[in-house]
C-alpha cells in the first residue's frame, strides 16, 4: 500500500466550482471551514481505530460534498499521491460506501459517498462484521478443538487445571463474540431498518 502523507494540503474550494458572488463569498468561506475541520476531524479520529487517515479523510470529502468528484479532485484538495487516490477509492468502492460512476463527456470516472447515514454505518459494521468477527469466530473455534485434544487422563494435576482454564476462556470468548455476531447480524437489515429500530428504541420516551 502507498504510504500515506502524514500531512495534507486541504483547498477548501476546487478549481471546477462556479466562482461564488461577492455577497456569498463570506458565507462560502465560513462553509468551507467547516468543510476543512469535519474531513481533518474524521481523519484523526478514524486513524484511532485503525482505519488509514487518508481514506477515512478521502471518504470524509466525498460525504460531505453529497456529490460526484472525480479522483484528480481529491488528489488537488487533499494532497495525497495519485496511487494513493485509486486505491482508497478502489477500497472504498468495495466496501460499499462509495458509488463509482463513469462521465463519457471527460472521460473520468466519479465517485459519490453513501448521504444516508444510517445505511453509511450499517455497511462499515457489516463490513467489519465478515473482516473481523467471523474469522474470530473460526478461530475460536479451532482453538477450542486443539484444547479438547489435550489429553485429561494420566495427565498431571498442573496441565488438567491449564486445560480446564484454557478451555473456559475459550469458551467466554466465543460466548461473547457469538452475541455480538447475533446481535450485529439482527439489526444490520439490507435497507439499514434494523439499525435505525435499535436507535429508535434507545431514545427517551416523552
Amino acid at each position: 500500500m502507498p504510504e500515506v502523507p502524514t500531512a495534507h494540503t486541504f483547498v477548501p474550494v476546487p478549481a471546477s466550482r462556479p466562482e461564488v458572488p461577492a455577497c456569498n463569498a463570506h458565507a462560502a468561506e465560513r462553509l468551507a471551514d467547516a468543510h476543512q475541520q469535519f474531513v481533518e476531524h474524521w481523519g484523526r479520529m478514524a486513524s484511532s481505530w485503525g482505519v488509514p487517515r487518508s481514506m477515512a479523510e478521502v471518504h470524509a470529502l466525498l460525504f460531505v460534498e453529497g456529490r460526484s468528484v472525480n479522483a484528480d479532485e481529491l488528489v488537488l484538495r487533499l494532497g495525497i499521491s495519485r496511487g494513493n487516490a485509486s486505491m482508497t477509492l478502489r477500497t472504498l468502492v468495495d466496501w460499499g460506501i462509495v458509488q463509482r460512476t463513469h462521465n463519457k463527456a471527460d472521460r473520468k470516472d466519479y465517485y459519490q459517498a453513501e448521504q444516508d447515514v444510517l445505511t453509511l454505518f450499517s455497511t462499515v459494521i457489516r463490513v467489519r462484521k465478515q473482516r473481523e468477527i467471523d474469522p474470530l469466530l473460526a478461530l475460536v473455534g479451532e482453538c477450542r478443538k486443539a484444547a479438547a485434544m489435550v489429553p485429561r487422563t494420566g495427565a498431571d494435576q498442573e496441565t488438567t487445571t491449564r486445560a480446564g482454564e484454557l478451555d473456559r476462556k475459550l469458551n467466554d470468548i466465543e460466548l461473547f463474540v457469538c452475541s455480538a455476531n447475533a446481535l450485529a447480524t439482527q439489526f444490520l437489515s439490507g435497507d439499514g431498518g434494523g439499525i435505525g429500530a435499535l436507535f429508535g428504541a434507545l431514545e427517551p420516551r416523552q
